[in-house]
């Protein structure tokens, strides 16, 4: 399924062809987005497919297959860049009801597009403005998406990094935690909120950040106790102090990812109330 040349209207294997997306395309491009989402992330947002890309990016494309048997039938959606710094090709995103063959045809027309005498990076996320773009992770969910991971490593790709992805609904109202609470400082860029724990005489003991650009669904970006204050619970009550802000806020979940080595980031999440929902990869090939 190897596509040699691409362009507008070229016809692949796998009975449909590829074409640049087109407005009326979008609805339905949302919609093969939105079957591969995740528990705890907000609906897709329009932005990623009508937002401009990022500075320090080329080439831009956001391509479709339609299938001739099917009318005009959108059968998958990929999304692809170069980055000008190093000359990497991105392959943001890929989307197509776990459909394997017009996975195969999608990466095949994504790596025709970016050139073939380069390095790809496979599952790295949205290219668009603004880079924060909380609806769209990075990385494939090996679980869920296994034919777009087999996909993936049929046309040579293998695994780069993976994180551990973690969500918590906040369907009730979590218990607030006791004295000391953290002091609250809001963010702008992105929107959010900091939390810190401080000692008796200002000294910071813990720190998280809390993303909520997602509107109910907010993200903890971030969470650490200083070195020297560690297993004392410090962390377990920040936590709780993050889950009642956002439950206090209007969230109505609570998402996180970790890195995939970091057990006690896993068992601080999994006592908090979190569920394990799936790990990130991002995949790459070599020219």
């Amino acid at each position: 399924m190897e596509a040699s040349v691409w362009a507008a209207g070229v016809r692949l294997a796998g009975g449909g062809q590829v074409r640049v997306m087109e407005p009326d395309d979008q609805p339905k491009v949302l919609a093969l987005v939105r079957a591969d989402w995740l528990p705890g992330q907000p609906e897709p947002d329009p932005q990623l497919l009508t937002g401009q890309p990022r500075p320090g990016l080329t080439g831009a494309a956001t391509l479709v297959l339609t299938g001739i048997d099917s009318g005009d039938r959108v059968r998958g959606v990929v999304h692809c860049a170069v980055r000008t710094s190093d000359g990497v090709g991105l392959i943001g995103w890929l989307h197509a009801r776990e459909d394997f063959e017009a996975l195969a045809v999608l990466i095949a027309a994504a790596r025709a597009n970016l050139g073939p005498a380069r390095t790809l990076y496979a599952g790295t996320g949205p290219t668009q403005l603004p880079e924060t773009l909380t609806s769209a992770l990075s990385g494939i969910a090996e679980r869920r998406r296994p034919a777009t991971t087999r996909a993936l490593c049929a046309a040579g790709f293998t695994p780069a990094t993976s994180r551990r992805y973690y969500h918590h609904a906040l369907t009730s109202t979590p218990t607030r935690p006791l004295f000391p609470l953290p002091e609250i400082r809001p963010l702008t860029d992105p929107p959010g909120v900091q939390l810190t724990l401080t000692e008796t005489d200002g000294s910071p003991l813990a720190t998280a950040v809390l993303h909520t650009s997602g509107g109910d669904h907010w993200q903890l970006w971030h969470l650490a106790v200083h070195a020297g204050h560690r297993r004392r619970g410090i962390g377990s009550h920040l936590l709780a102090q993050c889950l009642h802000l956002a439950h206090s806020r209007g969230a109505t979940s609570l998402a996180a990812h970790i890195d995939e080595d970091d057990t006690a980031a896993a068992r601080l999440l999994t006592v908090g109330g979190f569920t394990e929902v799936d790990t990130l990869t991002i995949h790459h090939r070599r020219p």
